[in-house]
């Protein structure tokens, strides 16, 4: 589950920055802003590593709470 998470969070957060420079298209030109959102995809593929550790930590943590609970 914790790689799932992270998997959707990369391509979550790689899609809504493709959008958000897609507006800058007219302004800054295809080119540049097709460069731009490369590296923003390598930038947020980085970060998995990262988010499937929190996202693993973070499921743990609920699993205990809830045994706690019974």
């Amino acid at each position: 589950p914790a790689t799932a998470l992270a998997a959707w969070a990369v391509g979550t957060g790689w899609l809504v920055l493709y959008i958000i420079l897609e507006r800058f298209d007219p302004y800054w030109g295809e080119e540049p802003v097709d460069w731009i959102q490369a590296a923003s995809a390598v930038a947020v593929l980085a970060c998995y590593p990262l988010l499937r550790k929190w996202f693993t930590a973070w499921l743990a943590k609920r699993r205990s709470g809830e045994r706690d609970a019974l």
